[in-house]
């Protein structure tokens, strides 16, 4: 028998007697509400029955020998199936802590086991039914154990759901000024405690040593790079007409909003962010100035003279970061006289390196000058892979149903915890104009 029927069908004897009862018919309602309960707990009992003897079938099905499949486990293996039952409910070492399924990083979904993914897909199908619900209590109405249970696992702290992580991943309009140019670039770890440090070591020396005589004592110097996370996030309001729309990708389209916009904000918290409401920037740190030759103008000197200056270990994954106003000045170095020019032809993408190294441009707010004037910062050059995200997690979305009522919209509130570090000042070079 069809469980799945039977619980279609209470659902529907639930929202007959919803309408009965704007009559004032109580005793039909009685009856019907008696009726729906009925069937549901058949349908559970139906349900639960099935596994008792699909477990008990599966003992009589199941070989003797045992097989360790991992060192702290040892289960029932099924040389027919090649093992795909003992990896079903498989999750890598890498698996983050506290985030549901549908929200792992890619590269973990990738390498969990079948059962996992097929419980992944569910978690994101129970989302996008979620996100399109009339209302928050529509949904409730509407959804089965299941999908309840798969929305109320894992749920953040703050309440809301997390994002699935491929919903962030689609691009599906990229308004404004472009955010997250610097992410790629920087070392991002995930964390699982609002505060805490990673260790930092101090290089050691390495000496001649006579014969019969001691070492020299060189311990290098220990310290830690402390961080604590931080809430940042935004709100979208959403008309129900939009909602009702099927052909909208609403998750894909929200995501992408929030992405952009929590992008602009990380850029500019990890070039000048205060420490406090943001990130700690790397100006903040006040990395060694790379003084110009001129006030109001760059040179191909300047350029050369920043790369050298910065220490030989951080030039191989260096990139330069600066706003594309100052990007359009280099390219135009010398380019309508002899001399070093800044690009050989015009079949190139313009300044996307310089010296060879990446060029970053950020155009956000974020304390680089977009015009060369006496003492102006206009560009860092150093190795971002020295600065470090510290993620808690990804997106997570809540939504509220009545506080936009008035104008039948729905908000959605997006928030995500994390915080940034610079580890080494030494890594990078601030190029600034000289004084007139």
């Amino acid at each position: 028998m069809d469980t799945r029927e039977m619980r279609k069908e209470a659902k529907a004897l639930l929202l007959r007697a919803q309408e009965v009862l704007k009559d004032g018919d109580v005793e039909q309602v009685d009856r019907l509400h008696d009726d729906a309960k009925a069937k549901m707990e058949l349908a559970t009992r139906i349900e639960k029955s099935e596994e008792k003897v699909k477990a008990l079938y599966g003992d009589f099905n199941q070989p003797m020998n045992e097989v360790p499949i991992a060192s702290k486990d040892v289960e029932k293996y099924n040389p027919d199936d090649t093992t795909k039952r003992t990896k079903a409910d498989y999750k890598p070492q890498t698996w983050v802590k506290g985030l549901p399924a549908m929200a792992q990083p890619m590269w973990v979904q990738e390498q969990m086991g079948d059962n996992v993914k097929d419980y992944a897909r569910f978690q994101r199908d129970t989302f996008l039914k979620w996100m399109k619900a009339p209302s928050e209590v529509a949904f409730q109405m509407s959804a089965t154990p299941d999908e309840k249970k798969a929305m109320q696992e894992d749920t953040d702290a703050e309440g809301g759901f997390f994002v699935p992580e491929e919903f962030v991943n689609q691009v599906v309009h990229d308004p404004g000024v472009p955010g997250g140019r610097l992410r790629p670039y920087c070392n991002v770890i995930r964390v699982a405690s609002k505060d805490g440090y990673i260790p930092s070591l101090a290089s050691a020396t390495w000496a001649a040593i006579a014969e019969e005589a001691a070492y020299s004592d060189q311990t290098p110097t220990v310290g830690q790079i402390a961080f604590s996370l931080e809430k940042s996030g935004g709100l979208v309001k959403v008309t129900r007409e939009l909602l009702e729309d099927s052909a909208i990708n609403l998750p894909a389209m929200l995501s992408q909003i929030f992405q952009e916009a929590a992008g602009r904000f990380e850029d500019v918290g990890i070039i000048s962010g205060n420490g406090t409401t943001q990130y700690a920037g790397i100006m903040g740190a006040s990395p060694d100035d790379y003084t110009m030759a001129n006030a109001t103008s760059v040179v191909a000197a300047d350029l050369t003279g920043i790369y050298f200056t910065l220490e030989e270990q951080f030039r191989s994954n260096a990139s330069w970061i600066m706003k594309s106003a100052i990007a359009s000045l280099i390219t135009s170095i010398a380019s309508t006289a002899a001399g070093v020019h800044a690009i050989s032809n015009l079949t190139d993408a313009p300044a996307d390196f310089i010296l060879g190294r990446p060029n970053v441009m950020s155009d956000t707010a974020n304390g680089l000058g977009a015009t060369i004037t006496a003492t102006e910062r206009i560009a860092l050059f150093g190795d971002l892979k020295q600065y470090v995200i510290f993620d808690r997690a990804g997106f997570s979305i809540r939504r509220n149903d009545s506080l936009y009522q008035e104008n039948d919209q729905i908000g959605f509130f997006a928030s995500r915890r994390g915080d940034g570090q610079l580890t080494l000042a030494s890594a990078f070079k601030m190029c600034r104009a000289a004084a007139s």
